[in-house]
């Protein structure tokens, strides 16, 4: 009985065990930030909150796991909610659920199925008491060109973080970190009050409220002291000839004081700010843009000083039409389905091609879920055939192995606004749609420099495509970032620049076209539930804006930056200096200059993006000596003075803006000059001389042009031609004002063409400080959509004539009736397969056949396009012009096209017909050519492979390299170009991922270096990766405190009269003479002749002007020879180090009147290694009067001169010291030897061009030469010596009919280039040299043989007359001679200097 009672007892037990296992089916297990429970409402004026909680249900007893959908039970406020499962598998499910309530406690109950087994979330919606908050700091308001009018405040009483309402269209708020605030103005509100209110609204309808005063923002401004308002065109109504390139507004402002103005360009009710862009403070020209207006619309312009505010309508009903040009609404469409993977799409019937970007987006649909990916092309992409009157297009998409959805392809030219949808096309690849893509595992890894490194871990059945960040600017990271593992499981890593992307969520594609969205912040894993994709922000705790930050000092200040860029360094100190010790700050400059550069555009004032930063940051160290942080930085040249702007950046939500710290943290600019616009044309030629094409004039009179590119388009046959623009090649003038020429090259007459216009589609022109000014015919975005608005076009000048970049071209032998399109009769590539994780190099082969022949300089491309719509170009070169043969090479980047393959395409074959025509990839492999590049054979991971690096400075330091293939066993070696690039050494790593590696204490260098890395295991060597420094001299000096360009002293006025009379000039008192044109000379006695332009010399720049004066008193021949002898080094005690006589000349003509010599000289470096310097010598001859600039100097030509415009290359000193010396040499003579005289003289001239002259006269002519007393080293203008040379060094001829001299321009230490600009005339004198002249020599008339003729002539006088006859003659043979010796005696002494 016993035993039956036991044995009871034990199965009443189990039934008990049994049915209590059953009731707890489920296990819950929180994953919830509780720290978010206890919240504020959305936004402050809601009366709502939003709560999210995360928990895992687990059931190991249920055969189909956790329901999608759980039970809920609520004690509070009235709740809504919003389930979703993360992640799931049989036994196990990852919640997330979204509760929105009200006010008040809230009790949230989840379960399955007995509410008793549960899990409990205890939240709460916080009601703000408006009473307990206050404006606890705010900065005065201050003002950026990149804010706006802009203050900072804190919201003090606040418990949690909160997003505040506010009425929207007077101002922007956006929160920042620890309850601070930005408010910017947005809109033209305080042009007409003194106070803004600023309302934070909550709900109930109260608000905390402070206001904003204007009257200490901006000083007092005058509408006197605005002048010259323009239009440009000048003209009520526009048509543009660049799409955006709308109608500009100039004007300037006298405003003395160096404070930056802010002036509203007011177009219906659009507000548009405009900005500076040259001149001199008190002198400043702004511009600014205006709108379409399809209707007459008034512009005005304000100033926004409260009770002070210039209002001036200053033109009325503005009509600007639009040039959309053709649209692609009335084409025809077709689809080509080869496979499940190769579709192509075909356009035909399309009219009137110009140069447009066409838009091709492939939209990728999945159960609901979709995701696109855009890309934009111009010719020659997708044209297969025809010309631009008609013509057709076809492209090939290539689609994922196993991509099971709905391919939507939308063709968009966003210009017209017209766009093409093809039917969506269904691919029924069978999957398993329950095999998802799981994120198992993700790090964020800070590196430097607010640079991320992202890690994820993914796994997925088919395969991984893309992650896809979609954001502003969307960003994908393909499998060129897997790292490890396989696309099916594997690591990807991605270099993230943390202050340029805001992360909300990411979606995960497989090659089956499956979405997995993952929300930023929430848990993703059931594996690892405790991990949230989240970016470690650089996040300060408990910051204190207006206490923690103690001091901002520079190491200089009140810098002076006319023309020249100055390096300096900011000091930053924290009361907490321990806090702030492993922060990262960023500083960017908010100057005009500056933001430009980042193609900010501000125009639409509250219209625009302002995440611009990237490139421009410079970035702190901290200096452990000092116990304090440092940023090194450039200041640009010729901005605008006063206060310059900056922003500290500790996050991307806090920033710091210099206006709003005190003044002793603030650094000041001053400039004299002011120079923000880019290089702009001033003249425009068409079809000069019968040549086709354009001459040019680009101008920028303060920086200088640096370079530019410019591209002709052809409007039949989409033909191309792109020209380079330096000032060395320029046909006439310098780089602050040049000629240059845009000629089309034609063949020959008897080559067969077409009649077409050429437009000019694409100007970009940098000035030497890298200010652009930019026409693009029709602008690109990444997108398709409309780009803002430019304000520095170069056409600026000749906006009211559209046609002003188009002519057109009449062919000599037009091609006649219809004409077929290049055919392709070959394509071959070098590989058909490759590994795309290794280095790897395809050339393409190909030909083509054509009945009118293929047109001369225009270059087919080769296009590969992956399955992500990623596309790279190979653009050919000619092999054989005979055969019609064609080759291009190309790298193919790392992981490129991997795993579905690569497509190959080949586009833009033009025939002189004006026919085109291009072969899509599967036009390519229905003719059975190279078509299909293969990549899934094999993908290396451990190649390594150096992609980019971060910003490294001269200074020396650590360098982080960024690429991929990197392991533990990496060893990274260097090699410097200021040792000659001879070896590699090793440098040591101290951190290593696959994608990135830090290098400790890299030294300094000014010049680039290579680095490479290499794996000690495998052998693998990366490529070599080249590094250029960012250049930082430290050696700052005030040009106004440096010696002064100089002027000439005063001179007493000479002549008798004085100055030659009141014909030939007047006495300047304190001056000197000044003459009038032709005369010339201190005492304007001598005048400029007027000659026959002098031959010219192809050998060297040796110019040889002749003057053959005969008339009734004397028959004589003057030559007067100029030429350039050699460089000189001398030290410091003027003593020659090395000397170098100029021998062999490479010449060049530019024009009839210009002619281009170059020569070379090789000198020892430091190190031994050859040094080259380039001299470039342009001799202009001018045969009228005329003006040049030069060195900031207007300068008078006299006609019959002959400028020398001589520019040096680098040179690579013996010592610091030493200085050069530029030596030329100047000599007349005459083939008159009797009763003569010579004299040579040097001094300053008189006219106001603050020079120096040499003048050699012989008998009653002389040699005029204008030494500038400035040059321009390095890009700035100096002051320079001449000197006379005539010593022992160097050995002179000089006698009564021969004056010679050399002159010597010295130069100093310098590091790049220099430039002077002699010029040299021939005069004729009102008196002959005499003894009485300074440095004269004679030749009496006792010694003359000619006058011991006359004397026998006169004591023979009965002899008859043809004696006389025979006495003429004989006088007439004796000056033939002469003058032959005296040539002889020239080539001679020619010759003689350039062997020297």
């Amino acid at each position: 009985m016993k035993y039956n009672a036991k044995y009871s007892f034990i199965f009443y037990l189990i039934v008990l065990i049994f049915n209590f296992c059953n009731c707890q089916n489920y296990q819950y297990f929180d994953y919830t930030d509780h720290s978010k429970l206890n919240t504020y409402a959305i936004t402050s004026q809601m009366d709502q909150c939003n709560v999210n909680v995360f928990f895992i249900a687990f059931s190991d007893v249920v055969p189909s796991g956790p329901p999608q959908i759980i039970n809920t039970m609520f004690k509070g406020p009235s709740t809504s909610v919003s389930q979703k499962v993360i992640s799931r598998n049989q036994t196990t499910v990852l919640y997330s659920v979204l509760l929105t309530f009200g006010y008040g406690n809230l009790e949230s109950t989840f379960f399955i199925d007995d509410s008793s087994n549960n899990i409990v979330y205890n939240c709460s919606c916080k009601k703000i008491n408006v009473t307990d908050l206050s404006i606890e700091y705010q900065t005065s308001l201050f003002y950026t060109e990149y804010t706006s009018f802009a203050t900072v405040f804190k919201i003090g009483g606040l418990q949690y973080p909160l997003v505040l309402s506010y009425p929207y269209g007077l101002y922007t708020i956006t929160r920042m970190d620890n309850n601070y605030y930005l408010l910017t103005i947005n809109s033209n509100y305080y042009l007409y009050e003194s106070n803004l209110l600023i309302s934070i609204l909550f709900p109930d309808d109260e608000s905390l409220n402070f206001s904003i005063n204007f009257n200490k923002s901006t000083p007092t401004l005058y509408s006197d002291l605005i002048s010259d308002l323009k239009l440009y065109p000048a003209t009520k109504n526009y048509t543009e000839f660049g799409f955006k390139h709308d109608p500009l507004v100039t004007f300037r402002s006298v405003f003395s004081k160096p404070i930056p103005q802010v002036f509203l360009l007011s177009q219906d009710t659009f507000y548009f700010l405009a900005k500076p862009i040259y001149g001199t403070p008190g002198n400043l020209t702004y511009i600014a843009s205006t709108i379409q207006a399809y209707t007459p619309k008034n512009i005005s312009l304000f100033y926004q000083v409260p009770q002070n505010t210039f209002n001036n309508i200053f033109i009325s009903e503005l009509v600007t039409n639009i040039d959309t040009g053709s649209n692609i609404n009335n084409s025809f469409q077709k689809t080509f389905i080869y496979n499940k993977q190769i579709i192509s799409f075909e356009i035909s019937d399309l009219f009137n091609y110009d140069s447009k970007y066409y838009f091709y987006t492939n939209i990728y649909t999945e159960f609901g879920n979709s995701f696109s990916i855009a890309n934009g092309f111009t010719f020659p992409f997708g044209f297969v055939n025809g010309n631009n009157n008609i013509y057709k297009m076809n492209l090939t998409t290539l689609l994922p192995s196993f991509y099971r959805g709905n391919l939507t392809v939308l063709v968009a030219e966003p210009i017209s606004g017209t766009n093409i949808y093809y039917p969506p096309i269904a691919f029924l690849n069978v999957v398993n749609n329950s095999l998802s893509n799981d994120l198992i595992s993700f790090e964020s890894i800070y590196l430097n420099e607010f640079k991320f490194l992202l890690r994820f871990h993914m796994v997925s059945y088919y395969g991984i495509a893309l992650i896809s960040i979609p954001t502003f600017r969307p960003t994908f990271i393909g499998n060129e970032n897997l790292v490890s593992g396989t696309i099916y499981n594997g690591v990807w890593e991605y270099i993230y620049f943390g202050e340029e992307i805001v992360l909300d969520r990411i979606k995960i594609i497989s090659q089956s076209g499956l979405i997995n969205e993952i929300n930023i912040g929430e848990p993703f894993s059931i594996s690892n539930p405790n991990q949230i994709i989240t970016i470690s922000q650089i996040k300060l705790n408990e910051f204190n804006y207006n206490n923690d930050l103690s001091d901002i000092s520079f190491l200089y200040n009140n810098v002076n930056v006319t023309n020249q860029s100055v390096s300096n360094i900011m000091f930053i100190n924290f009361t907490n200096i321990e806090k702030y010790k492993n922060q990262t700050i960023g500083l960017y400059l908010l100057d005009s200059k500056s933001l430009r550069d980042e193609n900010f555009d501000g125009a639409l004032v509250g219209n625009f993006d302002k995440n611009i930063f990237g490139s421009k940051y410079y970035f702190s160290e901290f200096d452990p000596i000092n116990n304090r942080f440092q940023i090194r930085f450039n200041i640009p040249a010729n901005i605008l003075p006063g206060k310059l702007d900056f922003l500290l950046a500790f996050s991307q939500s806090l920033r710091i803006y210099s206006p709003s710290l005190p003044d002793n943290f603030q650094l000041n600019i001053t400039s004299s000059l002011i120079d923000i616009q880019g290089p702009i044309f001033t003249n425009i030629i068409k079809n000069p001389d019968s040549k086709f094409g354009w001459i040019v004039t680009i101008e920028d009179s303060i920086n200088g042009l640096d370079y530019g590119i410019i591209s002709l388009f052809g409007l039949m046959d989409s033909s191309t031609y792109n020209f380079t623009i330096k000032p060395s090649n320029a046909i006439n003038g310098n780089k602050w004002k040049g000629d240059y020429e845009l000629f089309i090259p034609y063949d020959s007459p008897s080559s067969k063409c077409i009649s077409q216009p050429f437009i000019i589609k694409f100007v970009e022109l940098f000035d030497t400080q890298g200010n652009s000014a930019t026409f693009v015919k029709y602008l690109r975005t990444r997108d398709g959509s409309t780009l803002v608005k430019t304000l520095t076009n170069p056409f600026i000048n000749f906006m009211n004539d559209t046609n002003i970049n188009r002519i057109n071209y009449t062919c000599p032998n037009e091609s006649n009736g219809t004409s077929s399109a290049p055919m392709l009769v070959s394509f071959t590539s070098s590989k058909s397969e490759i590994d795309v994780g290794l280095i790897n190099t395809i050339d393409f082969n190909f030909q083509v056949i054509d009945s009118l022949g293929i047109k001369d300089n225009q270059y087919p491309i080769v296009y590969l396009t992956t399955s992500n719509f990623d596309v790279i170009e190979c653009i050919s070169n000619v092999t054989s012009k005979l055969t019609n043969q064609f080759k291009c090479s190309i790298e193919i980047p790392i992981g490129f096209g991997y795993p579905n393959g690569i497509l190959v395409s080949v586009y833009g074959f033009i025939n002189n017909g004006g026919y085109f025509s291009g072969y899509c990839s599967q036009q390519l492999l229905e003719m059975n050519f190279q078509s299909f590049i293969a990549t899934n054979a094999t993908f290396t991971l451990d190649q390594p492979y150096i992609k980019s690096s971060n910003k490294f400075s001269n200074q020396g330091g650590n360098l982080w390299i960024y690429g991929r293939g990197f392991g533990s066993d990496s060893i990274v070696e260097i090699k410097f170009k200021d040792i000659g690039f001879t070896s590699f050494t090793q440098y040591q790593t101290s951190l290593i991922y696959s994608s990135a590696i830090s290098i400790e204490n890299v030294r300094s260098t000014n010049q680039p270096f290579v680095v490479i890395v290499k794996s000690s295991s495998s052998s693998k060597v990366s490529n070599e990766f080249i590094i250029n420094p960012i250049l930082f001299n430290f050696n700052y000096t005030d040009p106004t405190s440096s010696s002064p360009l100089p002027t000439n002293p005063p001179k007493k006025c000479l002549g008798n009269p004085e100055c030659g009379g009141v014909n030939n000039g007047y006495c300047n008192n304190g001056i000197g003479c000044v003459c009038y044109t032709p005369w010339i000379g201190e005492d304007c006695t001598s005048k400029v002749i007027v000659v026959p332009q002098p031959s010219i010399n192809t050998t060297n720049p040796t110019t040889n002007i002749p003057i053959n004066v005969t008339d009734s008193t004397e028959n004589n021949l003057y030559n007067s020879l100029i030429s350039l002898v050699s460089l000189r080094e001398l030290d410091f005690n003027n003593k020659v180090v090395k000397s170098f006589n100029f021998e062999k000349w490479i010449y060049s003509e530019i024009n009839n009147s210009t002619n281009k010599y170059l020569t070379t000289i090789s000198n020892k470096n430091n190190i031994g290694e050859n040094a080259d310097t380039n001299i470039t010598v342009i001799l202009q001859w001018f045969e009228k009067n005329d003006t040049v600039t030069f060195a900031g100097q207007t300068l008078r030509m006299n006609p019959s001169s002959i400028k020398y415009t001589i520019n040096i290359t680098s040179y690579s000193f013996a010592q610091n010291l030493n200085h050069l010396q530029l030596v030329m040499s100047a000599s007349l003579q005459s083939s008159k030897t009797d009763d003569i005289c010579s004299s040579k003289s040097f001094g300053n001239t008189s006219d106001g061009d603050n020079s120096n002259f040499m003048k050699l006269k012989v008998n009653d002519h002389s040699v005029y030469g204008r030494f500038i007393k400035r040059a321009i080293v390095d890009n700035k203008i100096i002051s320079v010596e001449n000197n006379i040379l005539d010593d022992n060094s160097i050995n002179t001829t000089s006698n009564s009919y021969t004056s010679e001299t050399f002159i010597g321009i010295s130069i100093p230490f310098y590091n790049y280039n220099v430039l002077v600009d002699p010029d040299f005339s021939v005069l004729v004198d009102s008196n002959p040299s005499s003894s009485n002249d300074e440095n004269s020599i004679c030749t009496s008339s006792s010694s003359s043989k000619l006058s011991n003729a006359q004397l026998a002539g006169i004591i023979i006088g009965s002899v008859a007359f043809a004696a006389v006859l025979v006495f003429i003659a004989s006088y007439a043979i004796i000056q033939g001679r002469k003058e032959r010796k005296y040539l002889n005696d020239m080539n001679n002494k020619l010759s003689s200097m350039n062997k020297n």
